[in-house]
């Protein structure tokens, strides 16, 4: 029996209403059948488009057009070939157990045993998961964790022998830290791979996310087919029509866009049609591609590599540039520049292997904004701008229910694309999250004068401290962000509805008595239904269907709203979250500093 996914939603009265994904995939037929039927009337035919050459648009039709009919921009993009890759590798869902089995693994290679972990563990868990951790094996990951294992060696046992202090304890707890973020990065990866994946005699792992960060073709067809497998969605309604036809530059674009193995797949089924344009209908997996390769042209990958660099080399040559005098006043050996050589070269690598996840999760939702921008352009009826960009594709046929349906799996397909990823991430920044706290509430005992730490200890906790609170404000911010598109689409859905609700309820004003129509949009809309029918009855009929079809439309979105939201621990970020969070936290570190210098004053005055 094949297993249905049972959902609750509300009504537009208030009911519960039960749906699952048989009864939704039975609506979209019928929704299908409705537009046959439709057609009939000669409603939402291929003519009814706004089919003005793009040189004589008017200037009241520009909201529907995308920005090349204002500014031609030349485009071109490059993909990289790459292999088959099955559905099942990969789990959308956190596994305790595998983050701290391999935790552990890393923890021990890092810290101990290093390349003997293979002499200890070869029984079990077995040679073929060191290898494919790359504890052994000719590979530039396994030279990189050697170095990582040497320079934990150099600095931290050769302390117990060090009588000149090369490298003080400090230092060796500050690179322990960076090798156990490290560490925690990849357990983090590992706990959202399934088991089937990981008792794999050999697998190649995506260790650094090199085809998440550079949105290959295969990334671009697998994740948006495990959306539509996730969500029970059928991918044969993930196709769009435009109310306008859009401009050659942009067709030219989206055929050429490269999806990973979407045609072999559609191949595999049987499917003869897989173009990206039939019949002015254009294949939604070609359309997101070419909204995703936009973006990475506009903003590369390594736009935020810099910093991460800039601020892992600040990490690992703070201690030594704050202990240069004390260099100077002691014999300093070659084997003793080559420890600290070693320690300066772990502890940037061991910060830097973990900083740039942190960056790549920024970068994602950078992503996400841009795409949620492009759905809001593709709904919104009047001139407006958002933040991320231009208008790139025109607006949606809202004459055509089909194409609301997959404006909305774009929508859903937007803040959820890359979940597979975003477990990943998240799991690192919840865990960073609790080594934030733990650092703030040692700085916090340090002002209160509980903890006394010296000038040099301070500095170091006070860099580390700094850079975590912008990596993870910065995050925070950004999810905020994220969640407050939610309300805008509701605003833009609403605008669409009251559009046909003013049609509605003016249908005689409009269609009978001809009155002027002083919205240019609005206009657009009633001079398309006057074209192809002067019954009232079949306006009416048509009008009252796609409103229904929208408020099913912000039905589901009030669903992802209270369901999918993005969460830290369960937690919904709002920006009234961040904004009493940062007041709880200068509150609490202004207390602290008050209470420090009623200190300094009472020690001054027994003095």
């Amino acid at each position: 029996m094949n297993n249905i996914c049972i959902t609750q939603v509300k009504t537009s009265q208030g009911d519960i209403a039960i749906v699952n994904s048989t009864e939704r995939n039975e609506k979209h037929r019928q929704a299908y059948s409705k537009v046959l039927q439709l057609k009939s009337f000669n409603l939402i035919q291929s003519e009814t488009r706004v089919e003005t050459p793009a040189k004589e648009i008017d200037e009241a039709e520009l909201p529907l057009r995308e920005h090349v009919y204002r500014d031609a921009i030349k485009r071109s993009a490059t993909f990289l070939k790459v292999a088959s890759e099955e559905m099942g590798r990969y789990q959308t869902e956190w596994h305790w157990k595998f983050f701290f089995e391999f935790l552990f693994y890393h923890i021990m290679f890092y810290n101990l045993f290093g390349p003997l972990m293979v002499i200890f563990f070869w029984k079990w868990p077995g040679m073929p998961l060191m290898i494919n951790m790359r504890f052994l094996k000719h590979h530039p990951q396994f030279y990189f964790q050697l170095l990582l294992w040497l320079g934990s060696l150099t600095g931290g046992y050769w302390y117990l022998f060090d009588d000149k202090n090369i490298i003080t304890l400090t230092e060796v707890v500050f690179t322990q830290f960076a090798l156990l973020i490290r560490a925690v990065v990849i357990a983090a990866k590992y706990a959202t791979l399934s088991e089937e994946r990981i008792n794999e005699e050999m697998f190649t792992f995506d260790l650094m996310m090199w085809d998440w960060r550079l949105q290959t073709p295969k990334v671009l067809f697998l994740e948006q087919l495990r959306f539509l497998k996730r969500r029970e969605l059928d991918p044969d309604f993930y196709k769009i029509d435009f109310l306008c036809q859009p401009h050659i530059k942009t067709v030219k674009q989206l055929i050429q866009v490269d999806v990973g193995f979407y045609r072999e797949w559609l191949e595999q089924q049987e499917e003869s049609q897989i173009s990206p344009v039939i019949d002015n209908t254009y294949n939604c997996f070609f359309v997101f591609g070419y909204l995703v390769n936009s973006f990475q042209k506009k903003h590369t990958p390594g736009g935020f590599s810099k910093y991460v660099v800039i601020q892992s080399l600040i990490l690992s040559l703070t201690p030594c540039l704050l202990r240069v005098q004390y260099f100077y006043e002691i014999d300093v050996g070659v084997i003793d520049i080559l420890r600290i050589i070693i320690n300066i070269l772990t502890t940037f690598q061991g910060f830097f292997g973990s900083f740039v996840f942190l960056q790549i999760g920024l970068y994602d939702l950078q992503r996400k904004f841009y795409l949620l921008d492009q759905c809001c352009y593709m709904l919104n009826i009047k001139e407006q701008k958002f933040s991320t960009g231009k208008k790139l594709l025109p607006s949606i046929n809202f004459n055509n229910p089909i194409t609301l349906q997959a404006w909305s799996m774009l929508r859903g397909m937007a803040f959820d694309y890359g979940r597979t990823y975003d477990f990943r991430i998240q799991g690192f920044y919840s865990l960073i999250f609790l080594g934030w706290i733990f650092l703030f509430l040692f700085g916090i005992g340090v002002l209160l004068d509980f903890i006394r730490i010296n000038f040099f200890q301070t500095t170091l906790l006070s860099e580390m401290l700094v850079i975590l609170t912008g990596f993870i404000g910065y995050y925070l911010w950004h999810g905020a962000k994220l969640n407050e598109y939610y309300e805008t689409f509701d605003i833009l859905l609403e605008d669409v509805r009251n559009m046909y609700v003013d049609m509605l309820r003016k249908k005689e004003q409009y269609f009978i008595l001809n009155l002027e129509v002083t919205n240019a949009i609005h206009k657009k809309f009633v001079f398309l239904l006057k074209s192809q029918t002067n019954s009232i009855e079949t306006i009416t009929q048509y009008i009252n269907f796609i409103i229904e079809e929208i408020d099913d439309t912000i039905r589901q979105l009030n669903y992802d709203e209270k369901h999918n939201p993005f969460k830290i621990y369960g937690i919904r970020i709002t920006l009234n979250f961040l904004q009493s969070m940062v007041v709880a936290i200068f509150t609490l570190v202004g207390f602290a500093v008050q209470q420090r210098m009623q200190n300094i004053d009472v020690e001054c005055l027994s003095k």
